[in-house]
């Protein structure tokens, strides 16, 4: 939640208009600065034709820093404009990718802080800090000139300062000497509100210490919540920057939040599960499905994954493919590609392809191009918006995601699980997280808190859904503790389903402290959980994991359907 406070009205406003910016599909295709295709204009020129024949709108382009300022403040857009040039003779739109990210395209006048490890040991990829005023004293007015060049033009921009060109840190690299700096200014007193939520007054150390891993318990240290809510803090920061130069130069200009996947095991270290604050500046995501991890997963997941970004950040959302060598090394063959491009584009995504400027073949000799497009073609169709009385708001707390840092994705399956349980019984749903909790969500069916238990919030997300007029079915009211293993058997009661699977590290949890006037549905040896009053459940054990992992599915999502018949 420790984020900037933006009006109920201008959000409301803001996904308003999203909505119906999306009512078309986006093709785009990205062509990276260093690669031949955008080094050659003629070879250029080739492919943006190709392209636009296929029937791409949208071509993303990294743009080389080094070659637009040769010279602190000396800037040669030529570059730029003959791409741009020959990409609106054909009626294509743009995205640009201003690079500061890849080494080669930063000028070699470049004088500042890169990001670094916990041990103060520049990283590979030497990124320029966020956080260094000499950065932006050189990317804002690059950014200022481009958007005067773009003025009134079909571009969108993108910040490519991140690792992998994507608004995320990717590791707990934020121990540059400007970043440290910026942490020391924060913690001290009067801290920001921000940051007294995360951490009240407790005491932070100068050079916090690196977050570890967990192992099915989370880690609720004041220091761990202060640095990964200053991480937030320092993204917030760079894209304010970022959007202010740009609206210097165009007041119009629209922005594009690259964006990968993040409720996962790596969540908090990746530093970009802030759906909501990484995009309050833009009108598009453009989300980068990690296929890398999802090589065996059918394609209901690349549906909840656009769901997500959707319905949390309110904007249209462009679906990305990685690149031919990498899909091809993991194993994908194209009918698992297209299943899913299919199911991405039914709800409502554009389609991007990415990393494909490398290869010599050009686009017209790509042919998983053609079926790609023709696929979403016949399959897209604008995101479902269903009434509210009918819809489920489905709670996943990022907070939990960096709180639990796991080595297995059970966390995932104990949230998205309850996802594909309400999607599969044709039940609406509208995926939010702690960002969401200003909008008004009254006249809603319910709201799920699927594993997110209650005491990993922050405080002012606790007492807003505390206020909320709706049915509240959650897992957990707290975080619970780690299994008995030889607890076995199944349940009884209003049903007999099991309650454990073997790759979650939690069960069935006692509920009789939750307090009188509970009525328990389903128990175990002595166990009571399923505990149910008048507009309230409280579940008890990981509801999503065993939907997905469990023997007796359908029993579980019968228990579901009858807990949405106890609100008032």
């Amino acid at each position: 939640m420790f984020r900037f406070v933006i009006p109920v009205m201008l959000l409301c406003f803001v996904s308003m208009l999203s909505l119906q910016a999306a009512e078309e599909a986006e093709y785009s295709f990205d062509i990276w600065d260093w690669t031949e295709p955008a080094l050659e204009p003629l070879l250029f020129n080739t492919w943006v034709k190709e392209l636009a024949d296929l029937g791409f709108t949208r071509v993303e382009l990294s743009v080389p820093w080094y070659l637009l300022e040769t010279e602190p403040g000396r800037y040669d857009l030529r570059w730029l404009e003959e791409r741009i040039h020959s990409c609106e003779k054909l009626g294509l739109g743009m995205r640009l990718r201003i690079n500061s990210y890849y080494p080669k395209m930063i000028p070699d006048w470049y004088e500042g802080d890169r990001w670094m490890d916990v041990d103060g040991k520049e990283i590979e990829y030497a990124i320029p800090s966020l956080m260094d005023a000499r950065f932006w004293e050189h990317y804002a007015p690059l950014c200022t000139e481009i958007a005067k060049c773009c003025r009134n033009r079909n571009v969108l921009y993108n910040a490519f300062i991140g690792i992998h060109g994507e608004l995320k840190y990717g590791h707990w690299w934020h121990y540059d000497p400007a970043t440290l700096k910026a942490w020391r200014e924060v913690i001290a007193a009067p801290r920001p509100a921000w940051l007294a939520e995360a951490a009240g007054d407790h005491p932070l150390p100068d050079y916090p210490p690196e977050p570890e891993p967990t192992a099915g318990l989370p880690d609720t240290s004041p220091v761990t919540m202060a640095v990964i809510a200053f991480r937030e803090y320092c993204w917030h920061t760079a894209l304010q920057r970022f959007e202010e130069a740009l609206k210097a130069g165009d007041p119009d200009a629209r922005i594009s939040a690259p964006l990968g996947e993040s409720y996962r095991r790596e969540s908090a270290a990746m530093a970009n599960l802030d759906y909501f604050g990484l995009t309050r500046g833009a009108a598009q995501v453009v989300h980068s499905y990690d296929f890398f991890w999802h090589a065996q997963d059918p394609g209901w997941v690349a549906a909840a994954s656009v769901a997500a970004f959707q319905r949390i950040t309110g904007l249209p959302v462009v679906f990305e493919f990685d690149g031919a060598a990498t899909l091809e090394t993991l194993g994908y063959t194209l009918s698992q590609l297209l299943a899913i491009g299919q199911s991405a584009a039914q709800a409502g995504a554009g389609l991007k392809i990415a990393n494909r400027s490398y290869l010599s073949a050009s686009p017209s000799a790509q042919p998983e191009l053609r079926e790609l497009l023709q696929l979403w073609r016949e399959q897209w169709r604008p995101p479902l918006i269903s009434e509210r009385k009918e819809t489920v708001l489905l709670f996943f707390s990022k907070w939990a995601n960096y709180l639990y840092r796991e080595d297995t994705e059970w966390l995932h399956d104990a949230q998205f699980g309850v996802y594909k349980l309400l999607v599969d019984a044709k039940i609406p749903v509208r995926i939010i997280n702690e960002d969401n909790l200003d909008e008004d969500l009254s006249g809603y069916r319910a709201f799920y808190m699927a594993f997110s238990p209650r005491n990993l919030l922050p405080s002012s997300a606790r007492k807003k859904i505390d206020t909320l007029p709706l049915l509240i079915i959650e897992d957990f009211p707290e975080a619970p503790a780690l299994k008995n293993n030889r607890a076995t058997g199944l349940a009884s009661g209003i049903a007999q389903p099991t309650v454990f699977v073997e790759d979650c590290p939690v069960g069935a949890e006692e509920l009789a402290h939750l307090g009188a006037g509970d009525d328990y549905a389903l128990t175990l040896g002595e166990r009571r959980f399923f505990a149910h009053r008048r507009n309230h459940v409280v579940c008890g054990y990981p509801v999503g994991s065993l939907y997905l992992k469990g023997p007796d599915p359908m029993v579980h999502q019968g228990l579901i359907l009858w807990a949405l018949q106890q609100g008032s």
